[in-house]
C-alpha cells in the first residue's frame, strides 16, 4: 500500500507493509517433522498452512461459550 505524507513544501513517500512476518511459534521437533513432511507431500508452504489451520480453527468456526476449554474449566 503506498500513501503520500504532506508536509509543508515536502512529500514524503511512505511505503506501508502488510506482510509483515515477525512473529515465531514454537512447537514441538516432532510436530514440526509431521507439519514439514505433510507440506512436501502435499506441495504446500509450511507457513501458509500453519495459518490457514489456525484461521480455520480459531475465527472460521463458530464458537459455543457453553462449552469447557481445553483445559476442563
Amino acid at each position: 500500500m503506498f500513501y503520500y505524507d504532506f508536509f509543508h513544501t515536502f512529500v514524503i513517500y511512505n511505503i506501508k507493509n502488510t506482510m509483515k512476518r515477525d512473529k515465531n511459534l514454537k512447537i514441538t521437533t516432532n510436530t514440526h517433522q509431521i507439519l514439514k513432511k505433510y507440506c512436501e507431500d502435499n506441495g504446500l508452504k509450511m507457513f501458509a498452512y500453519t495459518e490457514l489451520l489456525i484461521k480455520r480453527n480459531c475465527i472460521l468456526k463458530p464458537q459455543n461459550k457453553d462449552k469447557e476449554d481445553m483445559y476442563g474449566e
